[in-house]
């Protein structure tokens, strides 16, 4: 028997009833990740391949042709799919095992790669994200090569993202605060760009949708399947295993069909206004009014946005962008920003005679307080350092308030300072905290010493 006909016949999993209460956050997506993005890279649009999973399919079959089982390794391979999998190795029901696609899927992956060559397969989960915060749930890593990636989502959103899918495609618009379908396909966008990969699948065990980045140096575009179910069906472990493959390989898979003018789809659905809004996080300003939406404001760096509130100081705006000032300014992605209310502390001199942009050039490190950037402004040569928070989910938030607590914490080290009550600066001078609907920024002197060692630093001293 063929390694393959096995496949087909028998890579089954078992298929238990969903809990529709266990719910996953969509992370929502992140400006200065966009920004991040290469031109080749980052996609205009996602357009439906219906034919997607069986061209990973036929891939597959091509890859491991004549490909024998051998003696012995059928038990192997069937203690991969089996329904023991709801159990632990005692025998005591594992409730959890269908959102941990190690107890079976990965391991299955495993055990089919070892019969195919000299491969070693492991996952892993991302600790961190260079110049970013969005992690991926699993990196499929083939001898020590990161392949394809997957996202675990809950069975109630990969139902909805089902459902709702659109028949012919969208363009991806590439802001914050998008209603789930559009959010999810540019987050599978963006994961795959900033890592530079082909392949993502989308699941929560029971259903898949399959996502490949076509890169292109003028159009660049994500193709995604239709859902899928693994109920029955060996297609969604033949898929995962196919493009693993055809990438370890080099097998390129059959282009899905996309021209810049064809029609698209508009998204009907209800606008959700993301994970948490600017309202539910309380600056001390005395302006805490509870939920509101709203927008985050980007755009390219000639428009300034009018969106403001009461409380922001709108004479003291800041535009702030991670794009490589190399990059053509029409790719150039922008975050409009604003003083926060309290905010008492001057920007930089240098600052006040550009046009108050600020570059954010070189990735440091991520804290408990956001991500640290060196940054610099317009027309200035001097380097600083500023903090990050954009809230992307609900746990963002905390990171947000540390943030504002730390500003507080360098407004009272400034007034005493000024009043000499503290004869010397005793931590890095501030140069204020700006906000927008989704982000806050605290910019800071440069303390080079000490990002420049920031990889040798303990958990403690960072």
């Amino acid at each position: 028997m063929k390694l393959h006909d096995f496949l087909v016949a028998r890579a089954m999993f078992p298929f238990p009833h969903p809990n529709e209460d266990r719910t996953a956050g969509t992370t929502d997506v992140s400006q200065f990740e966009v920004a991040l993005l290469e031109r080749e890279w980052k996609a205009g649009h996602a357009v439906r391949d219906d034919a997607l999973v069986k061209k990973l399919c036929q891939a597959l079959e091509y890859i491991l042709g004549d490909t024998p089982l051998a003696a012995g390794v059928e038990d192997y391979l069937l203690a991969s799919f089996s329904p023991q999998l709801q159990v632990d190795e005692l025998g005591t029901e594992d409730e959890e095992w269908d959102t941990n696609p190690n107890k079976g899927f990965f391991e299955a992956t495993r055990k089919c790669l070892g019969r195919c060559g000299p491969y070693r397969f492991k996952t892993a989960k991302e600790q961190s994200v260079e110049g970013g915060s969005s992690k991926v749930d699993y990196i499929a890593v083939v001898n020590d090569e990161s392949e394809a990636l997957l996202e675990a989502k809950s069975p109630s959103v990969m139902k909805k993202v089902g459902e709702l899918l659109p028949p012919r495609g969208i363009k991806l618009e590439w802001v914050c605060g998008q209603s789930l379908v559009p959010r999810i396909l540019s987050k599978a966008a963006l994961y795959l760009g900033l890592r530079k990969l082909e392949w993502l699948f989308l699941s929560c065990h029971n259903y898949w949708i399959v996502c490949r980045l076509v890169k292109d140096d003028n159009h660049p575009y994500l193709a995604y399947s239709p859902e899928i179910t693994i109920k029955d069906s060996s297609e969604p472990f033949r898929a995962f295993l196919g493009a693993v493959l055809s990438v370890v390989k080099d097998v390129p898979g059959e282009r899905s069909a996309f021209n810049s003018d064809m029609e698209l789809d508009i998204i009907e659905e209800e606008e959700d206004d993301g994970p948490l809004p600017e309202n539910d996080i309380n600056d001390d300003s005395g302006a805490y009014q509870g939920s509101s939406g709203g927008r985050a404001t980007t755009s390219r760096p000639a428009t300034r946005s009018p969106a403001h509130d009461e409380h922001e100081n709108t004479e003291s705006g800041l535009i702030v962008t991670s794009s490589s000032p190399d990059s053509p300014e029409y790719f150039q992605v922008w975050v409009h920003l604003y003083s926060m209310s309290s905010n008492t502390l001057a920007l930089p001199q240098c600052a006040k005679s550009s046009k108050q942009r600020l570059w954010l050039t070189r990735f440091v490190a991520s804290g408990s307080t956001g991500n640290v950037w060196e940054c610099r402004f317009d027309s200035c040569d001097d380097l600083f350092a500023v903090k990050v928070v954009e809230v992307l989910r609900p746990s963002d938030a905390g990171s947000r308030q540390r943030l504002r607590n730390e500003f507080n914490v360098y407004l009272t080290l400034d007034r005493a300072y000024h009043s000499g009550q503290l004869r010397d600066r005793i931590a890095p001078r501030c140069y204020g905290a700006f906000k927008g609907s989704r982000v806050d920024v605290l910019i800071l002197d440069l303390c080079e010493g000490t990002l420049n060692q920031w990889g040798e630093l303990s958990a403690p001293e960072r």
